[in-house]
């Protein structure tokens, strides 16, 4: 579960950042889209893996979910947290808010069955027009709002994830440990900032059509 949980936080991560081209303007961000594009061997093969990490994730949290009710099928009477975060204790939430989020995602920017109306457009260039079929998504108030609250999902899980999943593997040493308690709120924090930064800078039109 940590492995797979790492792996799909790094393509989180280089997702974010490809997306930040849209600060650079329509050429950059569909001129990077045509390129993904231009390799269906291995964008499809990236789609897959991506789904299969996806799916082995959530199999895996269910199946330790459950194992640990059955190692104590009786609740505490008394909970008091001494040491749990507020994103450990909310990951089965998070995390089913994150599900939901990305299913929205694909469907809406990925699929275009949300709102098809840029889905096969093309721009100057005759790429597709991602950088307008996003311009477009933000400028509406509510779908900002729902990605933003994608966003809370996302912070809250990765927060407590990546530590979480280095501590599994064993990667802890006395003089690292001050980091690797940083690193999973230092990366939930860098990736929802540039996700935020997209879509606030869309809504109140710094990034334009």
């Amino acid at each position: 579960m940590a492995l797979s949980g790492l792996l799909l936080v790094s393509y989180v991560g280089f997702h974010m950042l490809g997306n930040l081209q849209v600060f650079e303007g329509a050429h950059a961000l569909n001129g990077y889209a045509a390129f993904l594009r231009d390799m269906p061997i291995l964008l499809w093969t990236a789609r897959i893996g991506l789904l299969s990490l996806a799916v082995l994730h959530i199999v895996l949290a269910i199946r330790l979910t459950l194992r640990n009710r059955r190692a104590r099928p009786v609740a505490y009477a008394v909970r008091e947290y001494r040491q749990a975060s507020f994103a450990s204790r909310t990951m089965a939430a998070s995390g089913l808010v994150l599900l939901l989020f990305i299913i929205f995602h694909l469907l809406h920017l990925t699929a275009g069955v949300i709102d098809p109306s840029f889905a096969d457009r093309l721009d100057a260039e005759g790429y597709r027009d991602v950088y307008g079929e996003i311009v477009h998504a933000f400028q509406n108030p509510f779908i900002a709002a729902l990605y933003l609250a994608g966003q809370l999902g996302l912070g809250l899980h990765l927060s407590h994830a990546v530590t979480s999943s280095l501590q599994t593997l064993g990667l802890e040493h006395a003089a690292f440990n001050r980091f690797f308690k940083t690193a999973g709120p230092t990366v939930a924090l860098v990736v929802v900032l540039g996700n935020v930064a997209i879509i606030l800078a869309v809504f109140l039109r710094i990034v334009r059509g």
